[in-house]
């Protein structure tokens, strides 16, 4: 099952707004995949853009981007962002479970996504091969179990283990029943390589999520992105590591 994140806009939106400290996405851009001219990309489960937006003012010029995604509300944004762009960038409504690439592409890439899908393999063996041969294959995805450690709140009553039970439960119940896995993040590497991709690498956003005295307006924000309990609203600072583990490898 794919979800349609169109129904969620309001969210996405949010937690793509603290999602990524822009120089160390150009470090990755430039000095970890090393794309030094002109490339050919598909992003899977593309949403309203968000990643062409940060992509296409990194790389050459005369670089295409394609994006698909289940959400006919999301790409309908994303064709609106763009609509005066003058770069080679297109977006389809696609099922992900379906879509079979019609060319191959020097970089395919996702954000978020397999994490919610309930045959997350699937998908990587079908961005692999959109990959042209010597292509790169780059998944950005939270390791919620990490994630969770990476909360700290300033409070007397704050017990960073207090969500490890209901977590615990909640991720071996889907696990169990065929659903998502909360740990694909770090897995993802160990299935690019079994899947036959060399090179693999694996790195960590480095973005910390941090709301201090001046940013009382942000707190609701940061309780509902993170699922943090309603009864620490009125403390006075939030800190939560992103950990989204990006894990790249070459076909």
């Amino acid at each position: 099952m794919t979800n349609d994140w169109g129904l969620k806009k309001e969210y996405l939106h949010s937690t793509r707004q603290n999602l990524w400290n822009d120089d160390y996405f150009e470090f990755l851009v430039k000095r970890v995949w090393k794309i030094d001219k002109p490339v050919k990309i598909i992003d899977f489960g593309c949403g309203y853009g968000y990643l062409a937006q940060m992509l296409m003012t990194l790389i050459p010029d005369g670089s295409s981007y394609k994006g698909i995604d289940i959400s006919e509300t999301l790409i309908d944004e994303a064709n609106e962002i763009f609509k005066d762009c003058n770069k080679e960038i297109s977006f389809e409504v696609e099922d992900m479970n379906t879509y079979e690439p019609e060319s191959e592409y020097d970089l395919v890439i996702c954000q978020a996504v397999l994490r919610h899908l309930s045959k997350p393999l699937d998908i990587l063996k079908k961005m692999i091969s959109a990959a042209k041969k010597g292509g790169l294959v780059v998944c950005i995805e939270p390791s919620r179990p990490m994630e969770n450690a990476g909360i700290y709140i300033e409070s007397d009553k704050y017990n960073p283990f207090e969500n490890d039970g209901f977590l615990r439960k909640k991720w071996m119940d889907e696990i169990e029943a065929g659903g998502r896995d909360y740990q694909i993040g770090m897995k993802i590497p160990v299935y690019m390589e079994q899947l036959g991709l060399s090179n693999v690498g694996v790195r960590i956003n480095d973005f910390v999520d941090y709301v201090g005295i001046e940013g009382t307006s942000e707190i609701d924000s940061f309780l509902n992105n993170h699922s943090v309990d309603m009864k620490y609203k009125n403390s006075k600072a939030f800190v939560a590591a992103r950990c989204h583990v990006i894990s790249f490898g070459t076909k």
